[in-house]
């Protein structure tokens, strides 16, 4: 079961308006002691502005989230670089209020998605009708249509996810999930999988989101296209994915649509991938284009089965064993009780397996909390949307886990974005 994860795109867009300090000189000598009160001044002066520039960016940081969502919405970037950039001609092929056009593109290049030039004055403070503007690399990487930023903003800004955020205040008081708050089901999934629409719907007991259905998996493979290469790209990961013998099986553990596995694949020409998912997420899978070929040519298997019924089924399924399993982005979804009845299944599958010594179990998640500070938010993200339990652990945290699982953590692989991996094996 793939995850749900806060775009670094939207932190960035939180942090990239902060108004300058002001700078204050040290005084030295004799100055300093007669400019002492002066000087106590400017430094409490110097405060405030710090105090009051950070209060600022955070009381308007939903706003520079809804720009960026409209951006992304909008394809801006494509619509302003196929145009002469006016906001006159803006408004015409976004549909919008002249007006309101110019205001939105000034607040774009405020959250620097965007340049402005060309206008009265010279220095982007005219009255608009000669203003030129232009997509900047944030712009053109979430405001083009295939930009690999896009489906992230659009999933994360999501009015959907919006919705379960509109619970925080009784989330926080009572531990209740947020979108079960805001869309009557627990889990997204339960949502967007069609064999369950007409049941909520009959039952009212739950709102379907079939049109969030295509954002959801789009966000999906946007996170995928911006952090698999990260992981990829980790030296003790492609020492480990190399050093599988030809022939190897990967076991994909809830795998998604395969944005993974199409990567992994493409590392290795003479492996192949066993992804298990739940039945609403192979549906989407299988109507991955990337993935398509792959099933095709046997280099994908899909199973559908959840994590939680068991991991594989070597008895019924003609696949060999595997020698290498992936959770990816799986656990932080889960509270303790649900990760160790996932790994243990995990575990039980290996013990089954004739190569158990030689087979490794490769968790990747975001982190480590202990390093990326900043993933406490993402943890937080991860309470609203799938309930307390959720949340981003240090590697102390899976140590433990591992643990009770009868499992033991052998390395932890960094890379060079905010995901990680923990081998591990049977004990």
């Amino acid at each position: 079961m793939t995850g749900i994860w806060l775009p670094v795109v939207v932190l960035t867009l939180l942090t990239i308006c902060d108004a300058a300090l002001s700078f204050q000189p040290r005084l030295s000598g004799q100055s300093q002691i007669v400019h002492s009160h002066s000087s106590q001044f400017m430094s409490s002066e110097s405060a405030d502005n710090s105090v009051g520039s950070g209060m600022l960016d955070l009381v308007f940081g939903f706003v520079k989230t809804k720009v960026a969502y409209q951006f992304s919405k909008l394809c801006a970037a494509d619509i302003l670089t196929n145009s002469n950039g006016s906001a006159e001609s803006f408004a015409a092929a976004a549909n919008m209020d002249h007006s309101l056009s110019l205001r939105f593109l000034r607040a774009a290049v405020a959250v620097d998605l965007l340049t402005e030039c060309n206008t009265s004055d010279g220095n982007g403070n005219g009255d608009g009708n000669e203003a030129v503007f232009a997509p900047t690399e944030l712009g053109l990487g979430i405001g083009s249509i295939n930009s690999p930023g896009r489906g992230i903003v659009l999933l994360e800004a999501s009015p959907e996810y919006a919705s379960a955020w509109d619970q925080f205040d009784r989330v926080l008081q009572t531990g209740e999930i947020g979108w079960e708050l805001a869309h009557g089901v627990p889990r997204i999934y339960d949502s967007i999988d069609e064999s369950k629409i007409s049941t909520l719907t009959s039952s009212g007991s739950g709102k379907t989101l079939p049109g969030f259905r295509d954002t959801f998996y789009q966000g999906l493979r946007s996170w995928g296209g911006m952090e698999e290469g990260d992981i990829l790209s980790a030296a003790g990961v492609r020492n480990l994915i190399a050093g599988l013998p030809s022939e190897a099986v990967v076991a994909d553990i809830g795998g998604g649509e395969g944005s993974f596995a199409s990567k992994l694949l493409g590392l290795r020409s003479d492996i192949s991938v066993l992804l298990q998912e739940q039945a609403v997420t192979c549906e989407a899978a299988r109507s991955n284009p990337v993935l398509k070929p792959l099933i095709d040519t046997n280099r994908v298997t899909i199973l559908e089965r959840s994590f939680f019924d068991g991991v594989l089924d070597l008895e019924t399924n003609v696949v060999a064993a595997p020698h290498l399993y992936i959770l990816k982005y799986v656990l932080h979804n889960w509270g303790d009780d649900d990760c160790i009845q996932i790994l243990r299944n995990v575990r039980t599958a290996i013990e089954k397996q004739a190569n158990v010594a030689d087979c490794r179990i490769l968790i990747i998640e975001h982190g480590p909390i202990e390093s990326t500070p900043e993933i406490r938010l993402l943890d937080l993200h991860m309470a609203v949307l799938c309930g307390k339990g959720a949340t981003e652990r240090t590697t102390t945290e899976y140590s433990r886990l591992l643990e009770k699982s009868g499992l033991v953590l052998h390395n932890v692989h960094s890379s060079k974005g905010a995901v990680y991996a923990l081998e591990c094996g049977i004990k």
